[in-house]
């Protein structure tokens, strides 16, 4: 199985290498080896995905293949990452989706920096979000999300995600507000009988209660926390790599 495995890769890289006259250390992100795109899809795709990959410094690569014939898809997808040299700089940061089409499943592997900005948990989200155009054979539209989604989540491990944050925020923040004010008004409308009272002494009895100590209690603390930075370029520290996927 491992030799018809490394024969067809093989015989995959070398039409590649022809089919494709720009090899992928020179730039090419989009491997259309099943044909599921038109030219004009794929002339679109190619330019979206440089401009994201030359944006986060990290290459995302799509590549479709008609069959496995017979061999283990996440192999491929390892095999396919490391043989074709495929992301930038020393730690290979990148982001690659490979759609097969026998059996019909998809993989995602993100490696370097990209692989914890991409994290298992966030492959199965980007999944999410390709998996029905994928199924409804619009492969266009799946790519462009995934084009989308992986600059969404390289950009906030870049930049954080204030604006989803915020976003986030405003809601909760909207929504206790409307919940706290029909509470209040809620209590309101049930102490009607209650007046103001300027002092406790019509709540104690005379002569039961006599105060020999005085003491204070402090009921809350307030500690301020900065971030220590471990490095000059802290929001590019670690790299890993991680991979998932499904059928579509």
């Amino acid at each position: 199985m491992k030799r018809k495995f490394f024969s067809m890769l093989l015989v995959m890289l070398f039409v590649l290498r022809f089919a494709l006259p720009v090899s992928a250390e020179t730039g090419t992100h989009l491997y259309d080896q099943a044909d599921l795109l038109s030219d004009a899809e794929e002339g679109r795709l190619s330019e979206k995905l440089s401009e994201v990959s030359r944006q986060y410094d990290a290459q995302i690569v799509i590549m479709t293949i008609p069959s496995a014939d017979g061999d283990s898809v996440d192999v491929i997808l390892e095999h396919t990452y490391d043989s074709m040299g495929f992301g930038y700089g020393a730690e290979r940061d990148g982001v690659f989706l490979l759609v097969c089409m026998d059996p019909r499943e998809y993989r995602i592997l993100s490696n370097g920096y990209a692989g914890t900005a991409i994290d298992v948990d966030v492959i199965d989200a980007i999944g999410g979000e390709i998996v029905s155009d994928l199924s409804d054979g619009d492969y266009a539209a799946a790519f462009d999300t995934f084009i989308g989604e992986s600059a969404y989540y390289l950009d906030g491990y870049l930049n954080g995600f204030p604006f989803n944050f915020g976003k986030t925020f405003l809601i909760c923040l909207i929504v206790g507000a409307i919940v706290g004010l029909i509470t209040v008004l809620i209590m309101k409308g049930q102490l009607k009988t209650v007046r103001k009272q300027n002092q406790a002494n019509v709540y104690v009895k005379p002569g039961s209660m006599q105060v020999t100590v005085y003491r204070d209690f402090f009921l809350y603390r307030e500690v301020s926390r900065t971030k220590k930075e471990s490095g000059s370029d802290s929001s590019r520290s670690g790299s890993s790599r991680s991979t998932g996927g499904g059928s579509f």
